[in-house]
C-alpha cells in the first residue's frame, strides 16, 4: 500500500503506484465494466484513477488526440463534466468501485466546484491542473482550493515551467497533498486542412523532461510527487520511482491500451522491479 496524502486526515492509500492521468478513462463509468472496477479482485493494476475536468456547470466540447512522431497532442475542445452531473449520476456509481476516484479540477472556479463536491460520496479527492504560473500565483490558487475542501488534494503542474521547484515548493506550502508532473507540454499539429491545433504534447517524446523535473522536484519537497508526462512503459515508470517518484500516472499510454496499467503495474511488484533498458 502507498500513501499519498500522509499529512491530510482522510489520507488517500492506493494498492497500485500506477494511477489513470486526469482524462485519460473519460467519467470513468465508460470503461468500469471492462476494467472490472466493482471487483474487489480485478487486475486493472490502476491505484487511483482521475476523472476529466470538472467546472461548475459543465461544457459541450470536441476533444481531439493528434498522432505526432513520438507522442500525442491532446486538445479538450473545451469539453468538461458538471457538478450536477458528477453529484447525481458519476459518484453514485464511483462509489461501488474498489479504486478511488478523484476529481480533476482547473480554471478560475476550481474552488467552488471542490466546495460544492467536498462532501459526496465516491469522490476520494482532487486534482488541481495548474497552467505555467509563478510560484505566488499557484500558491494563491492551490490555497483557495485547500481552504474549499478537506479532501487530499493533489497539484499537476505543467512541463514549461521556468522553475518548477520554486513553483512545487510553493505548491506544497500551500497545502497539496502531493505534486503530479508534468501535465505536458505545450505544441500544435497541422490538421489536413492545414489548421494548427494547439494543445498538450505527451507520449515518449516529452519522458526525459518529465523525469528530470520529477528528479528535481522529488529531492525539494517533503510532500509525495507522482511521476508522469510520457510514462508509456515498464522501464519509464521503473526510472520514475528511482528518481523519487511515490507513483506514476500514465495518460496517453491508457488512451491506446487500457491494459497498460496493468502491464506496468505487474513490472513494479516485488522480485519483478528490475532494470529495463528505456
Amino acid at each position: 500500500m502507498i500513501e499519498l496524502a500522509p499529512h491530510n486526515p482522510y489520507g488517500l492509500t492506493i494498492a497500485s503506484p500506477v494511477i489513470a492521468a486526469a482524462g485519460s478513462l473519460g467519467d470513468v463509468v465508460g470503461v468500469a465494466r471492462w476494467l472490472g472496477l466493482q471487483r474487489a479482485d480485478a487486475d486493472h493494476g490502476l491505484g487511483a484513477i482521475i476523472s476529466s475536468t470538472v467546472t461548475m456547470s459543465g461544457r459541450r466540447g470536441q476533444p481531439q488526440l493528434l498522432a505526432t512522431p513520438a507522442g500525442t497532442l491532446y486538445h479538450h475542445g473545451g469539453f468538461s463534466l458538471g457538478v450536477r452531473q458528477v453529484r447525481e449520476r458519476l459518484a453514485p456509481r464511483w462509489a461501488t468501485y474498489h479504486v478511488p476516484i478523484l476529481v480533476s479540477l482547473a480554471g478560475p472556479d476550481a474552488a467552488a466546484v471542490a466546495s460544492d463536491l467536498n462532501d459526496t460520496p465516491g469522490i476520494a479527492g482532487f486534482e488541481l491542473a495548474l497552467p505555467a504560473l509563478t510560484a505566488v500565483e499557484a500558491a494563491q490558487r492551490v490555497s483557495a482550493v485547500r481552504q474549499a475542501t478537506v479532501l487530499p488534494l493533489l497539484v499537476r503542474l505543467p512541463g514549461e515551467l521556468p522553475d518548477p521547484v520554486a513553483v512545487a515548493t510553493a505548491c506544497a506550502a500551500a497545502g497539496a497533498d502531493a505534486l503530479a508532473l508534468i501535465g505536458g507540454m505545450p505544441g500544435c499539429m497541422p490538421q489536413p486542412s492545414g489548421e494548427l491545433v494547439y494543445g498538450r504534447l505527451g507520449g515518449p517524446a516529452i519522458f526525459p523532461i518529465a523525469l528530470r523535473i520529477v528528479a528535481s522536484v522529488a529531492t525539494t519537497v517533503q510532500v509525495p510527487v507522482i511521476g508522469m508526462g510520457g510514462v508509456t512503459t515498464p522501464a519509464h515508470a521503473q526510472a520514475m520511482l528511482r528518481a523519487g517518484a511515490r507513483a506514476v500516472a500514465l495518460a496517453s499510454a491508457l488512451v491506446t491500451d487500457l491494459r497498460r496499467g496493468q502491464t506496468i503495474a505487474g513490472s513494479l511488484r516485488g522480485d519483478n522491479f528490475k532494470s529495463e533498458t528505456i
